[in-house]
């Protein structure tokens, strides 16, 4: 398997983790941890762009 394979394996677990959160957020029954499972929502995103961001710049230096 190669780089870019390897990431969009990891883009594919980061997004079933927004998918665990989101569900988390809605069961949440405070706000504190609601805001909680938010913020991990947006950390989890954060990752997948910058996943994102490193296969498009092996794919222009024709890496793998």
């Amino acid at each position: 398997m190669d780089a870019i394979e390897f990431m969009k394996l990891a883009i594919v677990d980061e997004k079933g983790a927004v998918a665990k959160y989101r569900q988390a957020v809605k069961a949440a029954k405070d706000p504190v941890t609601k805001a909680l499972f938010e913020r991990f929502v947006d950390e989890e995103r954060v990752h997948i762009d910058i996943l994102e961001g490193e296969i498009e710049r092996l794919k222009k230096a024709g890496k793998k």
